[in-house]
């Protein structure tokens, strides 16, 4: 939470940086107001954006939603690696995961997850989504996939 309240800040302070700019010298930053919209939109997204974890059988669906937006992400279960109960990013930089696909509010106390799937053609490419979910949604995946399981406490 501190994380957000200081991204909050940083913004802010950029924000009345371009304004006493504007006002004093009467020259108006294209770049920096772009750069200041952009950083609002990256913190409500990172911040305001909800994920709802869905599992079922054979197949797990991440729903975000915020701002009256909604969007569904779903990933085949039987295309799985892996997943793991924490995500550590030195650990998996050396592995071949083509890209990361982040699915989680910054400001949600669980715990980082990682699950790696397959994609593309004749399913060659990993792929690894990152979410943040609770003890009980991690049982009831290591349930349905138990000899795909990681534990890296």
């Amino acid at each position: 939470m501190q994380i957000s309240y200081g991204g909050l800040a940083v913004i802010t302070i950029l924000w009345i940086y371009e304004g006493y700019r504007y006002s004093n010298t009467g020259y108006f930053s294209p770049l920096g107001w772009g750069f200041n919209v952009l950083f609002v939109l990256m913190w409500i997204w990172r911040v305001v954006f909800k994920y709802t974890y869905i599992l079922r059988e054979g197949e797990m669906e991440i729903i975000s939603h915020g701002v009256g937006i909604s969007r569904s992400f779903k990933v085949d279960l039987t295309k799985t690696e892996s997943y793991t109960n924490k995500y550590i990013k030195s650990f998996f930089r050396k592995t071949k995961i083509r890209h990361y696909i982040h699915r989680y509010s910054s400001v949600d106390p669980n715990e980082q997850r990682l699950l790696v799937f397959t994609e593309g053609k004749d399913d060659k490419k990993l792929a690894g989504v990152i979410f943040k979910s609770s003890e009980r949604f991690m049982r009831e995946l290591r349930k349905q996939m138990p000899d795909k399981f990681l534990n890296l406490d």
